[in-house]
């Protein structure tokens, strides 16, 4: 049996509620020093013991939602952030980095953010942390780090109840059905691909979480004789109205490339995008089959550009909340 050991509680400060006064630059590189004000919320919680962070911002006087998304890496000891802006859903390339020695402080930064037509590097800081307020900065460069802009503020003030709801239409409910509290019977082909296989039972728990009203679902799942802990992260375009769901494994802290996809008219899903196995090429597949108190997931893999698949995971639902 695993006993999960704490390896970070840097953002632990940002748990819970916050008002925060946001100042944005209105132009940037052409020397404007004139800035928009205005008020947001933000809700924060860590998953994996506080390696992961995640935050849902809402914006009222824009009717709009922001998401940061924090993973901390146990081997290289920092974190990567990656930023969804919920006009667009899209998923922003992250920034890179660390808090200082004696923990004021945490400076990232990252590169090839598309911004007016240039592409740029993109850093945020942290600083000025109590229990009650922090401070946040981002800039902007455009000649490879040399100068930078600052072109975003927040001001983060702690509040005591939950922010009230945004009034937006709602993009989408497709994994409503998976919010809450799970108990997990797993079965799982060792080894994934290739004979002679053989497969084992694992039991697990599982809790998820809605954000965006319902276009961002977050899970946390326990799997203690395993020896990890995984998580899930699933973004909804409203454009094409598929799915990207990305892994994330607690002893790797990476968020790994997408499957993508969506529920038929019958209600089931099915999700597929690449990847590798033991180094070598692969097509992976998720396929879920939702339900109210029991649902189904299984993961298969393909080698042959998804011609056949072999099946390598399958869990069965049953919920406890």
């Amino acid at each position: 049996m695993t006993t999960w050991t704490k390896v970070t509680g840097d953002f632990d400060f940002l748990n819970g509620y916050f008002d925060v006064r946001h100042r944005t630059l209105k132009q940037v590189f052409v020397g404007c020093d004139e800035w928009n004000e205005f008020e947001g919320t933000t809700t924060a919680r860590t998953h994996f013991d506080g390696a992961i962070s995640i935050d849902e911002m809402r914006f009222p006087s824009r009717s709009s939602y922001g998401m940061s998304v924090r993973l901390f890496d146990p081997e290289a000891k920092e974190w990567s952030i990656w930023w969804i802006d919920g006009r667009t859903m899209e998923l922003y390339p992250p920034v890179r980095g660390g808090w200082t020695a004696d923990g004021t402080s945490c400076r990232l930064v990252g590169a090839d953010e598309v911004v007016n037509g240039q592409t740029v590097m993109v850093s945020y800081e942290w600083s000025d942390i109590t229990e009650q307020t922090a401070h946040w900065e981002q800039c902007y460069s455009n000649d490879g780090g040399e100068t930078w802009e600052l072109n975003w503020v927040m001001d983060f003030t702690r509040r005591d109840t939950p922010p009230p709801p945004l009034d937006v239409p709602k993009l989408t409910g497709d994994f409503d059905f998976l919010v809450g509290r799970w108990d997990m019977h797993n079965s799982r082909r060792k080894p994934a691909l290739g004979s002679p296989a053989e497969w084992y039972d694992v039991e697990s728990q599982m809790e998820v979480w809605s954000y965006f009203d319902g276009a961002v679902s977050f899970d946390e799942g326990w799997f203690p004789t395993e020896g990890f802990r995984g998580a899930t992260l699933r973004i909804y375009n409203p454009t094409s109205k598929t799915w990207a769901i990305h892994w994330i494994n607690s002893l790797r802290g990476h968020l790994e490339t997408p499957v993508i996809g969506s529920f038929t008219d019958d209600g089931t899903g099915t999700f597929e995008g690449p990847d590798t196995w033991e180094g070598q090429p692969i097509d992976v597949r998720f396929t879920w089959t939702p339900g109210t108190d029991k649902a189904a997931w299984q993961q298969s893999f393909s080698t042959d550009n998804g011609h056949t698949w072999t099946p390598n995971w399958k869990m069965q639902h049953t919920r406890t909340s």
